[in-house]
């Protein structure tokens, strides 16, 4: 903002000081419609003033108010804020100061011109002195305005203006019925007619200044309507809504105001004021308006117009007498206009018509760079209007070149499409010197066809355009595509019609043509993503069908690419099918060619990314583990899969294989990480079915020695485990260590289930060996006694418990735990109980 912009403020809030002033002195009565009217005439009187002087300056600018009646009063009020402040403003300090007491020697003698008396000019003075602390009241509260208009945030200010607008509202009707002489309903009502006298002459310094109006206004006069109603007594005639009425009126102005009339408005002002200064031949500050009308609205279509207008009707002869409006153009609008004169309605242009756009053309070229590539353009133009066919030729190329330096991209992309198109087929001049050459260039043909669908996407049915994408995409090479993939997939190009001219050819019987189709959906993959697993899987399927597995390799090696760069979660159902297909024919080729690492890869990428076919991957991927010589991981994928299908026979195998295959250094190393699923009871079970085989040999027994062996690694505490590991230690010949174990695990935790059954069966078999081997009878006899309690026991225990009594001596104890067996008749041991009952003469 400016200082004559602070300067306005500050007019503003003096007016509204010396406003207050007067109407806190009219007086009641019939008497104060005199004073009211003489005050109220004196600031028109000024305003009238400064209408005429302004309507002066205006003529002396050579503006006529016969060439817009409506627009000229509009014009003179926007563009003579300076006559209408003062005018106002002095009218009003007239009208305040004649109505003094000590203005009666010049104030009476001017009220006797209208037929008044300087009584009924005279205000009432409540406090005295109070002129000057209005007027400085007056100055800081448009102070204070400016700064308040100077907060950038326009929400804020919208805000912040509501409330302060009601919350003076508020205060007025609370207190200035308190003030002297105001103590009447009659004396109120004057004084709020007064107030609501002076918003318009307010909103009229609003209209005409030249800051921008902004909430700050439309706050103060909503407040001076509010105060206004609230004194005369508004709310009384709306007796249901009461005191809220004085505020709802103000503040719905202040609501619709701010954000519908307002915004339009300040557009219209500016707007105005561009066309003023166009008329006037000041074309700078015309822009200057312009550009802020559309930088408030975009859209408005009389400041595009306006803005156009200028420039359609600039000559350098306007340019170079006003230095400052090159600095102010729109280059842009300065190339149409070189436009308009190198094409104009009846062609060709004339000399000094091709001369002007030329010097526009330079111009632009000196002042504004990025637009060369629209300025080369239109220079090649003027130089085949010339005849000069060689300039032409080198301007156009130099325009087709997409190593060109200094051209800006957008406004190359612009004017591409017409330049070859006058390259190609409009003009055959340039087609003799440039023409299909040119497009073989290197990187032309793809830039070609990017100018053309742009061209289609802006008018779908344009003849030539759709000439030309049959002919390009028709001699598009593949390696084309690829050297211009080096600075990024190209965005401009029809994937889609691509696609089908592919599609159309791979099933051609001519090698040559489809191969070309292959090539097309090799482009349209790289540039449809989410289309692209199906695209490849189709072009691996024509490699297969023709005996090329590398290029089926490599086929499905895209597709799988494409599928991991979209995400596989994210394609289509049926281009995921395509994906996980693609993964398992990766895995198949790299297991024929010897290389389970890869098929792993492929494999548990598939399961990673949702593939249907666990079971069977599982399965698959064990097999590869198993090639690899990773038995660890062979085992997991088993016990995974075996998690789907408990009773699958081929990954039972698997599992025995697996457990037998690996080795408990490996183990040692990552027993934490494996130990929620290695399964310690599955070695426990094949370790005790090995041992039980009656026709074991020393291979079984190595089986069962490895089986122990690495479940003592992952769960070294487990009484099935250390059951296992003592009986084949026993079995080994290690009769004292097997010995020492059992008898740790005796003194060990039963545990419960599985666990417990083991503890009761390791005691069982340190019982016989006690009694068998060691002749300790005694330490037998606590054994079996604890393993009578399990509830797997029965005439066996009881019989050795018999056997022990007897070794010890206790005739008493043995016959009765023999007499115990006998009660079985048909168990195997019931003879030989009763032989014992003889022996110990019972029988």
């Amino acid at each position: 903002m400016t200082p004559w912009h602070r300067n306005e403020y500050i007019l503003k809030g003096v007016f509204l000081g010396l406003w207050v002033f007067f109407a806190l002195q009219v007086p009641a009565g019939p008497a104060a419609w005199v004073d009211i009217a003489w005050v109220v005439g004196w600031v028109c009187a000024g305003l009238l003033v400064g209408l005429l002087a302004g309507t002066a300056l205006q003529l002396a600018r050579g503006v006529r108010p016969w060439h817009n009646w409506l627009a000229f009063p509009l014009l003179v009020l926007l563009e003579s804020p300076t006559f209408v402040y003062g005018g106002i403003t002095l009218g009003l300090v007239v009208g305040v100061l004649s109505g003094t007491p000590g203005a009666e020697p010049w104030a009476g003698p001017l009220a006797a011109t209208f037929g008044l008396t300087f009584e009924q000019i005279k205000h009432q003075d409540p406090a005295g002195g109070w002129l000057g602390y209005c007027a400085a009241a007056g100055a800081l509260l448009g102070f204070a305005l400016y700064r308040f208009r100077q907060v950038e945030d326009s929400r804020w200010r919208f805000w912040a203006g509501l409330l302060a607008a009601a919350a003076l509202v508020y205060l007025a009707g609370e207190y200035i019925q308190k003030l002297p002489n105001l103590d009447t309903p009659e004396a109120r009502f004057n004084l709020g007619v007064y107030i609501l006298l002076g918003l318009p002459f307010f909103y009229l310094l609003t209209f005409c200044g030249e800051a921008e109006e902004s909430e700050v206004e439309i706050m103060v006069l909503c407040a001076g309507l509010g105060v206004g109603l609230n004194l005369m007594g508004f709310a009384n005639k709306f007796p249901g809504i009461g005191p809220a009425a004085a505020f709802l009126v103000p503040l719905t102005l202040y609501f619709v105001y701010a954000t519908r009339l307002m915004p339009e408005l300040v557009t219209f002002k500016h707007t105005l004021r561009g066309y003023s200064y166009m008329n006037l031949g000041r074309l700078a500050l015309a822009v200057r308006f312009f550009r802020r009308a559309l930088e408030l609205d975009p859209k408005s279509a009389l400041a595009n117009q306006g803005l156009a207008t200028l420039h359609n009707n600039l000559t350098l002869a306007q340019i170079d007498a006003d230095p400052a409006l090159v600095e102010s153009l729109d280059f842009s609008l300065c190339l149409d206009r070189a436009t308009a004169l190198l094409m104009p309605p009846t062609p060709p242009p004339t000399r000094d018509q091709r001369g002007e756009a030329e010097r526009f053309l330079d111009l632009v070229e000196r002042k504004k760079p990025a637009y060369l590539a629209r300025v080369d353009y239109l220079r090649a133009i003027s130089f085949m209007h010339a005849k000069e066919y060689d300039h032409a030729a080198d301007a156009l190329s130099r325009l087709l070149n997409p190593e060109t330096p200094g051209y800006h991209p957008v406004v190359r992309k612009r004017v591409l499409f017409d330049a070859w198109d006058i390259a190609l087929r409009l003009h055959p001049k340039m087609v003799e010197r440039l023409g299909w050459d040119e497009l073989n260039k290197p990187g032309r043909r793809i830039e070609a066809i990017a100018a053309t669908e742009r061209k289609l996407a802006a008018e779908p049915s344009h003849p030539a355009a759709k000439e030309y994408r049959t002919m390009l995409y028709a001699q598009l090479q593949e390696g084309e595509f690829i050297s211009a993939m080096a600075t990024g997939l190209p965005t401009d190009f029809a994937y889609e019609y691509v696609e089908q001219m592919g599609l159309a050819l791979l099933d051609d019987a001519d090698p040559d043509r489809r191969e070309r189709g292959m090539g097309y959906l090799r482009i349209a993959g790289r540039g449809l993503p989410d289309r692209a697993p199906g695209l490849f899987a189709a072009l691996a399927k024509v490699h297969e069908k023709h005996g090329d597995g590398e290029g089926a390799r490599r086929a499905y090696e895209w597709a799988k690419q494409a599928g991991l760069a979209v995400g596989p979660r994210n394609l289509a159902r049926d281009q995921r099918a395509h994906y996980h297909d693609a993964l398992r024919k990766l895995a198949d080729m790299a297991d024929q060619r010897g290389d389970p690492e890869s098929a792993i890869a492929d494999l548990r990428q598939y399961l990673e990314d949702g593939g249907p076919a666990a079971l069977d991957t599982y399965k698959r991927l064990a097999d590869m583990y198993g090639k690899a010589g990773d038995a660890l991981n062979g085992l997991l994928m088993t016990e995974t899969g075996l998690t789907y299908d408990s009773t699958d026979a081929a990954l039972l195998r698997k599992k025995d294989s697996f457990y037998y295959s690996v080795e408990p250094e490996k183990l040692e190393k990552v027993k934490d990480r494996v130990a929620k699923w290695f399964d310690v009871n599955y070695c426990v079970r094949k370790a005790m079915s090995v041992l039980n085989a009656k026709d074991g040999g020393v291979e079984l027994l190595d089986w069962a020695t490895h089986l122990s062996r690495v479940a003592a690694i992952v769960k070294p505490q487990s009484n099935g485990v250390r059951l296992v590991a003592a009986r084949v230690l026993l079995r080994r010949g290690e009769r004292d260590a097997g010995l020492q174990m059992l008898e740790d695990m005796r003194e060990g935790e039963k545990g419960s289930g599985e666990e417990q059954e083991a503890w009761y069966n390791g005691t069982k078999l340190l019982g016989q060996l006690y009694l068998d081997e060691l002749n300790r009878p005694d330490l037998a006899l606590k054994c079996f006694l604890d393993f009578k309690e399990f509830h797997k026991s029965g005439a066996d225990t009881l019989y050795q418990i018999g056997r022990c009594y007897e070794a010890t001596g206790d005739v008493g104890g043995a016959v009765k735990f023999y007499g115990a067996v006998t009660a079985y008749e048909g168990h195997a041991l019931y003879w030989d109980a009763k032989d014992a009952l003889k022996r110990l003469g019972k029988g």
